[in-house]
């Protein structure tokens, strides 16, 4: 028999179940979005983002996913072209506005669009070849005939940058396993088709996507050959769509058609051909566009697609532009509870952590021997993964100097706690033949003008020690002909020798005393063996015996020449100088010693020896630059052919080139330099006003020696790095009423 008591709590306990029941219901409902009487409650839509190419235009993406974030608007699925797929891709992958927009907007992205490695790094012998007027650009040559690069960059670093900021999502297949589902849309060069790319990897996605057309090399990827999006489907709405998205938010940072003007050229009809492909595209995209989704167009005044020094600047456009759509993208703002975890679960995908290294491999199925490959890298098995030592093997391996691409890749490894990194190479498509022309133009006031016109081969990866071939040809008021055979002995190639065969032609104004000058027409042959010792970057020694004969004669008979080579020769040279022509930092040393002797059949027997340093610092706009050099013939009497001269730009610059000579020489040059401007692309590089205050003097060796014979000078002038070269105009002095104008491309003195 139940008690009062009993009673009392069976009443309550029945109220409570009851109670307890209404709270599971509610709480089946707020889970789940449904009820226990079978109606169906509202769904949230599911938002997709639609982020459309546009190069550095591309930065208001990242404004608008900060005005997103900030009106707590998720998003459920992405879809990116060119620009758009890095933003969008690195978002899907977990990557906040905030770390987006501090990342690109602190890259230099001038130095990620030159696969070149700062010219300090550069290999010594392509550094060599920078003391003759070459262009930069290198050509191969194949059975058919002259070969050329894919585009002007194959995007080495670029893809190293897109590796690292996606190494979070390195082991992602499948992009609708990223924390937000994503594609990537290229275009295929093989069948002219569409590509949306959803599985692989994310970085080579992004590389693929946005692999302009000239600009950078395509991008490979599962034997198709791809290539920016843009001339597809930049604006890629329906990809989005068809992911699954009932509203799309839409960014469209495509650059408007430019005004076409009156002056056809080649050049603006291809770039507006291109302009008009991209326009009509977005266009039939555009037109899809419901009135449930919301277009986006930020106002980019004066930012071009190139203009990737203000995409920070392009961020603020974006999100200025899309605040004023708060009230219609409220309507699609999550709570402050389930924003932060949906946020959280997004965010958490992006923690990197740290990746320990299992093995080391180097995958380069090329020319060179792996072996030199893998000597290039210090990342060791069994380390924790360090991006800034691995960016600086993968530089290391690139400066070889011999590969288009070089990459790297996480791989899983026997150890399920590490994974294995993997170096790859891809050789230069265009070797390994290479071919570089060269001008050079000198012009003085007294009428005299010096041309020459170069040509240079290079046979590279001859064995696998990496010998190689360089041929010469020259042509103009010189004709010469040189080729040398460099063959290193280790695999690392510190030890080398180096044969080389030389003959040239050269008729010109040139002093053959000191108040006479004559047009000399000199020839010489001569053949040369050097070891040397290679200093990676840094430098080269080199000794060796050389032999040859040298004529030099003028129709006046005032120089009559007719000499045996032989001896001994050693130089050594350090060479860190940012740039040989309007050097910003750095410096170069330079000694060259000669024996001549008549044991190895000289006619004369002198000595000879010259050294140079030169070096530059900057501050700001300014640089200071430093020349200091002398030779000595140690009291002999140098030959007309190896005798030193002063005169000419930056050597006594009032003074013609060849004016001064003799068996001795000291010279200092002290100069300003300042940066004036910076030019296009399509012109060059900067602009530069320069003035060099200059001392030197040349004495005979049976001379006596003192600095008050040192005469001074000066001159001031106006240099251009142009396409062709470096171009200086300019005004040298030098005491005793000499002066001069003279103009400059390339490097007639070398």
């Amino acid at each position: 028999m139940k008690t009062a008591e009993t009673r009392a709590f069976s009443r309550m306990s029945g109220k409570s179940i009851g109670a307890v029941s209404v709270l599971v219901l509610m709480a089946a409902w707020f889970l789940t979005g449904t009820v226990s009487f079978g109606q169906e409650a509202p769904k949230r839509p599911r938002i997709g983002l639609c982020l459309a190419g546009g190069g550095a235009r591309g930065g208001a993406h990242i404004g608008v996913l900060q005005v997103l974030e900030e009106l707590r608007v998720p998003v459920d699925c992405i879809a990116g072209t060119s620009i758009g797929s890095i933003v969008g891709g690195l978002y899907a992958a977990g990557m906040s506005p905030a770390e987006m927009d501090s990342v690109l907007g602190s890259i230099d992205w001038h130095a990620l669009f030159d696969d070149s490695p700062p010219r300090q790094l550069i290999n010594f012998r392509r550094k060599e070849e920078d003391r003759l007027p070459y262009f930069k650009f290198e050509l191969g040559l194949g059975r058919n005939g002259v070969k050329l690069p894919a585009g002007l960059v194959a995007g080495s670093k670029l893809i190293f940058l897109l590796r690292e900021l996606t190494l979070p999502a390195a082991g992602i297949d499948d992009f609708d396993e990223l924390p937000i589902p994503f594609r990537a849309v290229a275009a295929s060069l093989d069948d002219g088709s569409e590509v949306v790319i959803g599985r692989g990897s994310l970085a080579d996605a992004m590389r693929a996507s946005m692999a302009i057309p000239g600009a950078f090399n395509p991008h490979v990827i599962d034997g198709r050959t791809l290539v920016d999006g843009g001339l597809l489907r930049n604006v890629p709405y329906d990809v989005v769509k068809s992911m699954g998205a009932d509203i799309v938010i839409v960014v469209d940072v495509g650059k408007p058609l430019s005004e076409l003007g009156q002056d056809l050229t080649v050049a603006n009809v291809l770039m507006q051909t291109l302009e008009v492909s991209v326009v009509a595209n977005s266009r039939e995209s555009l037109a899809a566009v419901t009135d449930r989704d919301l277009v986006l167009v930020p106002d980019l005044p004066g930012i071009g697609v190139e203009s990737f020094d203000r995409i920070t600047e392009a961020s603020v456009r974006g999100e200025e532009m899309a605040r004023p759509h708060s009230e219609w993208l409220r309507r699609l703002s999550l709570s402050e509870a389930e924003y932060e975890v949906w946020r959280a679960g997004v965010r958490a995908a992006y923690d990197r952590g740290e990746v320990l290294v299992g093995d080391v491999r180097v995958d380069s199925p090329s020319r060179i021997d792996s072996r030199r490959v893998a000597m290039q890298v210090q990342t060791q098995p069994g380390t924790q993964l360090d991006m800034r030592v691995l960016a600086e093997d993968v530089s290391r391996v690139y400066r070889l100097g011999e590969f288009e691409i070089v990459d790297f890749a996480l791989e899983p490894s026997v150890d399920p706690s590490a994974q294995d990194l993997l170096i790859r190479t891809q050789d230069k498509r265009w070797g390994p033949n290479y071919l570089r022309l060269g001008l050079a133009l000198e012009g003085h006031l007294d009428g005299e003008a010096r041309f020459l016109v170069l040509a240079h081969h290079r046979m590279s990866s001859i064995n696998r020690l990496g010998a190689e071939w360089r041929n010469q040809v020259t042509l103009g008021n010189r004709l010469g002909l040189d080729t040398d055979f460099f063959q290193p002995l280790t695999m690392n190639g510190r030890f080398f020798v180096a044969p080389r065969l030389h003959g040239s032609l050269d008729k010109r104004q040139r002093w053959v005393e000191s108040d006479l000058s004559a047009i000399v027409d000199a020839k010489r042959y001569w053949g040369r063996l050097d070891v040397g010792l290679a200093m990676s970057h840094w430098g080269e020694l080199k000794l060796g015996a050389y032999r040859g004969e040298t004529t030099a004669s003028d129709d006046n008979q005032f120089l009559d020449e007719n000499e045996t080579l032989g001896g001994w020769r050693g130089e050594l040279v350090f060479d860190q100088l940012d740039k040989l022509d309007f050097p910003r930092r750095g410096w170069l040393g330079h000694a060259e010693g000669v024996l001549s002797r008549g044991a190895l059949g000289a006619t004369t027997d002198y000595d000879r020896l010259f050294v140079k340093y030169r070096g530059a610092t900057t501050g700001g706009r300014f640089t200071m630059i430093g020349q200091l050099e002398g030779g000595t013939s140690f009291n002999t009497e140098l030959p007309f052919h190896d005798r030193f001269e002063l005169g000419g730009f930056n050597r006594l610059s009032g003074f013609e080139p060849g004016r001064l000579f003799g068996d001795d020489y000291a010279l200092l040059v002290a100069g300003l330099q300042m940066h004036i401007a910076t030019l296009s692309p399509s012109l060059g590089g900067n602009l530069f006003l320069g003035v060099n205050a200059e001392t030197g003097q040349v004495w005979s060796y049976a001379d006596k020696k003192a600095f008050e014979d040192l005469i001074l000078g000066s001159t001031v002038y106006l240099g251009v790095e142009s396409l062709l070269g470096p171009f200086y105009a300019g005004y040298g002095w030098a005491e005793g009423g000499n002066h001069t104008v003279y103009m400059l491309l390339g490097r007639v003195h070398q």
